[in-house]
């Protein structure tokens, strides 16, 4: 089970030093420190609701969502989230993998959201339209539709059928919001197919 420091210390008011104990326990296993403030039971807990409890507001974007919807066959090792407060990258080493939590545009944020769930345990997470626009977005100034294609298909491995099933009106309507070349070229790439 997926635990935050308040709710661990709830469990252990019983002991007289909470933090003590609380230490103790971590370094006999009995339980796992994901980061500061967030624990773990098991190895085997959810791994992915546990960005939102390392970072918010974020949600579960780019490769990760892909992969989650079962847009790209590669088995991700990182788990990446999106975030609009973000100066810089923020990555997070931890007995669960690598979290990694990428700048999107603030205004783009809180668009095409779904939840997913993993082991009971509920997440913010990004449709697979949105997802794409997120890879593509970090993947900057493409110009040439071929480039956009062999970047689909080549390089990320997109299913083809799953590529043109897309909402593309509504990936139309918020690609602007990006002020992003090679989503720009996304565009004119799928208006000439």
């Amino acid at each position: 089970m997926l635990k935050t420091r308040e709710y661990v210390m709830y469990e252990l008011s019983s002991y007289a030093s909470p933090k003590a104990k609380l230490t103790q326990m971590i370094k006999k296993g009995e339980i796992i420190q994901i980061i500061r403030g967030v624990y773990a039971d098991s190895l085997s807990d959810p791994h992915l609701p546990v960005a939102g409890m390392i970072y918010s507001p974020s949600y579960i974007s780019f490769e990760t969502a892909l992969a989650y919807h079962q847009m790209i066959p590669e088995r991700v090792y990182e788990m990446k989230s999106a975030g609009f407060r973000l100066n810089k990258e923020k990555h997070y080493e931890t007995p669960f993998g690598r979290y990694s939590f990428l700048y999107i545009p603030e205004s783009v944020f809180p668009w095409a959201l779904d939840t997913g769930q993993e082991q009971g345990h509920g997440f913010r997470l990004a449709t697979p339209e949105k997802a794409l626009l997120d890879t593509l977005y970090k993947i900057r100034k493409i110009q040439s539709k071929k480039a956009i294609q062999d970047l689909l298909f080549d390089d990320l491995r997109l299913s083809e059928d799953q590529v043109y099933a897309l909402d593309w009106e509504m990936m139309s309507s918020l690609a602007p919001l990006y002020h992003s070349t090679t989503l720009q070229t996304l565009l004119r790439w799928k208006e000439h197919v």
